[in-house]
């Protein structure tokens, strides 16, 4: 090690923020400054001190800078699951937005059960999170007391919420979009391949504006073409399965995200079924390999990257004691490709 630390080896371990000043030659004042990100000290006097903390190894003590300025720089991210794009790619976006302002990310995943998001969302208080990220507008309400009583920002993200701050789209409208598609191709007979459970909204909302569009046309959804599955492959190519092998199948099938649709091509493929010439699937977020599938797939493409970006700009401005917009709308698109086709003749 340089002679000129020797003296501080002892304390590598341990040192204190009045050791960093004076083997930096600075005041305690100018490091506090560089690691609280002050924009107001020399470039000369702030590498000395990330020099000092990195011969040192100085680790900053995060509870006593959370009694100093009553912050923890940590924001929390509460979210259904981590195994799909639908969350991992916002939380990304999420993470990315709040790191530049110097924030940590704190995230947990509670499998759709509401009992298990107030848990997550409890702990996250305690460890003293500034502000949180939540999921949908479907939440225990014990999980607002919490929230209320701690006097943090929170936002909803994936769904819109008229009541409170919430980043996201109408999952109704965007529904019924897909459905008009598949009514301008002849379809009357759909069927749909859902992640159906009573604490997801987003999917409650896509069957409701699916249901609601077509009996506008005295048309009806039936309960035996609404099948349930999980968020894998292989229960979504057991749903495509029951649809395909009944005594009468749909002509279209309206899949609650590309990877139920994925299973849907694959149930399809497997079994014989044309794709779109005997029955045409779609899907819903235009996940990365969406437009590889074989046929590409005609799917509701939903910036997923701009939900979390917006999601962290909206609780950034609140911490910074600024009103943001308590409704953001993220944009959707309808993306036409070849899994969607004209109703096959014959079949009505």
């Amino acid at each position: 090690m340089d002679d000129s630390v020797s003296d501080f080896s002892p304390l590598l371990s341990r040192a204190s923020l009045q050791d960093v000043a004076r083997l930096a030659g600075v005041s305690t004042a100018t490091v506090s400054r560089v690691i609280n990100g002050s924009a107001t000290v020399s470039d000369e006097k702030r590498h000395a001190v990330q020099h000092a903390c990195d011969e040192l190894g100085y680790v900053l003590n995060a509870a006593a800078r959370t009694l100093a300025s009553r912050r923890s720089m940590t924001i929390g991210a509460v979210v259904p699951t981590l195994a799909t794009e639908t969350f991992s790619r916002p939380l990304a976006a999420f993470q990315q937005t709040v790191h530049e302002a110097g924030y940590t990310l704190l995230v947990a995943s509670f499998g759709f059960d509401a009992q298990v998001e107030l848990k997550e969302v409890q702990t996250m208080l305690e460890h003293g999170v500034d502000a949180l990220m939540v999921v949908g507008r479907t939440h225990d309400p014990k999980m607002w007391d919490l929230i209320n009583r701690k006097r943090i920002p929170c936002v909803q993200a994936w769904s819109q919420d008229s009541d409170r701050p919430s980043v996201g789209f109408d999952n109704v409208v965007v529904a019924r979009q897909m459905v008009e598609h598949l009514l301008s191709l002849g379809h009357r007979k759909f069927g749909m391949i859902v992640n159906e459970r009573s604490f997801n909204d987003r999917v409650g909302d896509r069957i409701a504006g699916t249901q609601a569009r077509l009996a506008e046309e005295g048309l009806d959804l039936p309960a035996q073409w609404r099948v349930a599955a999980d968020l894998t492959l292989e229960s979504a190519i057991v749903a495509m399965q029951r649809l395909l092998r009944g005594p009468t199948r749909p002509t279209a099938v309206i899949c609650a995200n590309d990877l139920l649709a994925f299973g849907a091509l694959l149930a399809a493929k497997n079994l014989g079924v044309r794709v779109p010439e005997d029955i045409s699937v779609v899907g819903f977020n235009d996940f990365d390999y969406a437009k590889y599938m074989s046929p590409p797939l005609t799917t509701i493409r939903v910036d997923l990257a701009q939900i979390g970006a917006f999601a962290g700009a909206y609780l950034l401005e609140a911490l910074a004691g600024k009103r943001p917009m308590g409704l953001i709308e993220t944009t959707t698109e309808l993306v036409v490709r070849g899994s969607s086709g004209p109703a096959p003749t014959g079949l009505e």
